[in-house]
């Protein structure tokens, strides 16, 4: 741990000289009114994509007769427990509003950038009601609600115009998943209905995830960003999360190449995990009683290198061994291609990068003894076999 420790002071050096410093996050009312100016107008007219108000639900068993194993869906956690939005209806909406326990919430989509973002709307009794203006910024949808007439980013759930400039709404944990994994960990989940209406909703207009050379993963950006990074391809899917302050960009299928990633974010000691159940990735702090602990991923199983104890990839808490009982705390974030949240911000912090624990560092067998043959530091060496 003491090499961990020392680790630790050489990255928040690295985090002071590796700061991008051009056009940061809005940091005062100006800067986020500036916004109105640099936004870009499209052949996409208000109400031209009708967003949907407290849609109809149906049972897990009853969407099942209907949807592939693979099929892409949104799982978002709600006040009443977890919903299902099939990808392949919310790109035709983007925006879902609901009312529960009296309280607003918007689950957003915008296929242009892959943002996946949902919201508490509600604001001291008034309950936000949204819709897709139109306009866009850095190719991410641009919302109004029908309560002020205010502008706010889909990506950040700040209002840049508007009666409610500077507000803005916390967020709900979101998950990017197939219909396969989200029916086995959430069997009595809601699943939002097909519309009633004649959208082509077998059909996405953007293209298609599963097959190569259409807009999700080509080259093409429609719309003008006003900063490119190529660390990652434009249109990589990241995790995306602000955490004290800090902005953090993981590469998801890269944490799920490598089972568990070890990482600082400035001082924090954090922890990247591919929860194979639910096939994302989640965000721990890796903190236990004040200490920083080590992980790998060996045979789909989470294993500290403190006490060789074994954890729960989708709660952060230990299963077996010593710290049965322990936990860790989770952050939760929201999805993005890799273009468009760069340029709205630009000072984010990426995994893979150079606040990673080195491979030298995470090794289960004890200095002096030879290592196994089926361990190899964070890599996952056999098919997933559950939590």
């Amino acid at each position: 741990m003491n090499n961990a420790a020392a680790f630790s002071a050489i990255f928040c050096i690295l985090l002071s000289l590796c700061a991008t410093p051009a056009q940061p996050r809005p940091k005062n009312l100006q800067q986020l009114a500036d916004i109105s100016n640099r936004l870009t107008e499209t052949n996409v007219a208000y109400g031209a994509i009708p967003a949907l108000y407290r849609p109809e639900y149906i049972r897990v068993q009853e969407a099942d007769l209907n949807m592939d194993q693979s099929e892409i869906v949104f799982v978002v956690i709600l006040p009443d427990g977890p919903r299902i939005y099939p990808q392949r209806l919310l790109v035709w909406h983007q925006l879902v509003n609901e009312v529960i326990n009296d309280d607003a919430y918007a689950i957003t989509y915008c296929p242009t950038t892959g943002t996946l973002m949902a919201y508490n709307a509600s604001m001291n009794g008034l309950n936000l009601i949204f819709d897709l203006e139109g306009r866009l910024y850095d190719g991410n949808s641009v919302l109004i609600d029908r309560n002020s007439g205010s502008l706010w980013l889909q990506g950040t759930g700040m209002a840049f115009d508007g009666p409610l400039l500077g507000r803005g709404m916390p967020t709900l944990p979101v998950f990017w998943t197939s219909w396969g994994a989200a029916r086995r960990v959430y069997p009595n989940a809601s699943v939002l209905a097909q519309p009633h209406g004649n959208r082509a909703y077998g059909r996405d207009p953007y293209g298609s995830y599963f097959k190569k050379g259409n807009y999700y993963d080509n080259d093409i950006l429609v719309y003008p960003v006003r900063l490119l990074d190529k660390r990652f391809h434009k249109k990589t899917p990241m995790l995306c999360l602000e955490y004290t302050e800090l902005l953090l960009g993981i590469d998801i299928n890269y944490v799920k190449k490598m089972g568990a990633v070890n990482f600082f974010l400035g001082a924090a000691p954090l922890l990247a995990v591919h929860d194979q159940l639910l096939d994302v990735v989640r965000v721990f702090d890796r903190r236990i009683w004040a200490d920083p602990f080590l992980f790998v991923s060996q045979y789909g199983r989470l294993i500290d290198l403190n006490t060789r104890s074994v954890w729960d990839t989708a709660t952060g808490k230990a299963i077996e061994g010593n710290m049965q009982g322990s936990s860790m705390k989770q952050y939760f974030g929201g999805y993005s291609m890799w273009f468009a949240w760069y340029s709205m911000n630009p000072e984010t912090f990426v995994i893979p990068g150079p606040g990673e624990v080195p491979a030298n560092l995470l090794s289960l067998t004890p200095p002096g003894q030879n290592k196994p043959e089926d361990v190899r530091g964070n890599e996952k060496n056999t098919p997933p076999t559950g939590r």
